[in-house]
C-alpha cells in the first residue's frame, strides 16, 4: 500500500497516460462513497481530464444537489477503462456487477477507510486507512494542495461534496467517529467558500411530505428484543406503494432512532423486493460490521448493513440471535 504522497503522484501520472477514467463507489451509495466520487470527478475535470462515474441501478436524487456536472452511467459489459479508481469500498463483493470492470483496467486505484473485509481488491496503488472518518477526507488529504490551487467555483463544488461526506459518516458530527481531526477538516473545507447551513438542510431535511410519512410509518413498526435492549423497525414495500416513492430517496431511517435511551443496538429492515431486505444496523457498544460481513455484507463496527433474502420474521431472528452474542450479561 503506497503512501499518499506517492499514491498522489501516481495517480496523476496515470490520469495524463489515460484515454478513459471510470469512478465508482460499493453498490447502493452512500453520502461518503457517491459525494466523493462526484468530487474527485470534479478535481479530475479541473486539470482537465474527463471521467465517468460507474453506477449501478438505484435511485440518486437526494444527491440532486451535489449533481448539476456530474458525467453518471449506467453499468454494462460493454464499458471499459484503462483508469479505474474505487472509493470507500475494499472488496469485489461491494461491487456487485461492476467488478468486471476491475480486471480490464490498466491503472487500479482504491481509496478507502474500512476494515479490509471479503474478497480483497489488491492493487499497488491503494490507500486504507480507518482512522479517517469519511473516504472524502482521503482525497482531501491526498488532493490538498490540487483543491486549493483551483478556481472559486471548482472549490466551492468539491468543497461541497467533501463536506457532505462529513455529513453522512458523522451524522452531521454526532457519531462516535467525530473527534478533532474532524472538526479540523470540516474547517478547512468551509474555508473553500462551501455554505455550511445549506448542505446539511439539502442532505437532511429536503423530504416531501410523502417521504416523511414513509418515515412515521416505519418509525410506528418499533420493537423492542433482547430484554428491550434491541430496537428494531422496519419499511415494506405496502408503504412505499402507499406514499409512491422509492426508499433509495430516503436517508436512513436510523438516524431517526439513534440515541434513544437505554438502547444497546439499532437493527432496520426495508423491504426493497419480494422477500428481498436490506438490513441496517448500528450500535455504539457491539460490533455490527460483524454481524453484516457474516451475510456479505459489510460498514464500519458501529454502522453497517447487509441484504438477506427470506421472510422478515426469519431474517430478523437470525440477527438478534447474532446480536445476543455480543450482549454482555445483565
Amino acid at each position: 500500500m503506497m503512501r499518499l504522497s506517492e499514491l498522489k503522484s501516481s495517480f496523476w501520472q496515470a490520469a495524463g497516460s489515460s484515454a478513459s477514467i471510470g469512478i465508482m463507489s460499493h453498490i447502493e451509495p452512500d453520502g461518503d462513497g457517491f459525494a466523493a466520487s462526484i468530487a474527485l470527478q470534479e478535481l479530475l475535470r479541473a486539470r482537465g481530464y474527463r471521467s465517468e462515474i460507474v453506477v449501478d441501478e438505484g435511485n440518486l436524487s437526494r444527491f440532486a444537489f451535489l449533481m448539476e456536472n456530474a458525467e453518471l452511467v449506467q453499468f454494462s459489459t460493454e464499458l471499459h477503462y484503462e483508469m479505474l479508481v474505487i472509493l470507500d469500498c475494499n472488496s469485489y463483493d461491494r461491487l456487485g456487477d461492476r467488478a468486471a470492470l476491475v480486471s480490464q483496467a490498466s491503472r487500479l486505484f482504491l481509496f478507502d477507510h474500512h476494515i479490509p473485509e471479503g474478497k480483497l481488491i489488491e492493487t499497488p496503488g491503494s490507500f486504507i486507512d480507518k482512522k479517517f472518518a469519511t473516504v472524502g477526507l482521503i482525497l482531501f488529504e491526498t488532493f490538498r494542495d490540487d483543491i486549493l490551487a483551483l478556481d472559486e467555483a471548482h472549490k466551492i463544488a468539491i468543497g461541497n461534496c467533501l463536506y457532505t461526506t462529513i455529513l453522512n459518516d458523522t451524522n452531521n458530527f454526532v457519531n462516535a467517529n467525530t473527534n478533532p481531526d474532524v472538526f479540523r477538516y470540516a474547517s478547512e473545507i468551509a474555508e473553500l467558500g462551501i455554505k455550511a447551513h445549506e448542505l446539511y438542510k439539502a442532505f437532511f431535511l429536503n423530504q416531501s411530505a410523502s417521504e416523511m410519512r414513509y418515515v412515521g410509518q416505519s418509525l410506528a413498526t418499533i420493537e423492542l428484543h433482547l430484554d428491550d435492549r434491541i430496537l428494531v423497525l422496519y419499511s415494506d414495500l405496502k408503504m412505499q406503494e402507499e406514499n409512491r416513492i422509492s426508499p433509495d430517496s430516503i436517508m436512513s431511517i436510523t438516524r431517526y432512532v439513534q440515541g434513544v435511551k437505554d438502547i444497546e443496538g439499532i437493527v432496520y429492515l426495508r423491504e426493497d423486493a419480494p422477500g428481498e431486505y436490506k438490513v441496517s444496523m448500528r450500535s455504539v457498544h457491539l460490533d455490527v460490521n460483524k454481524v453484516a460481513r457474516k451475510y456479505g455484507g459489510g460498514g464500519h463496527r458501529s454502522a453497517s448493513g447487509c441484504s438477506l433474502k427470506g421472510e422478515m420474521k426469519e431474517i430478523r431472528r437470525l440477527i438478534l440471535a447474532d446480536l445476543a452474542e455480543q450482549l454482555p450479561a445483565n
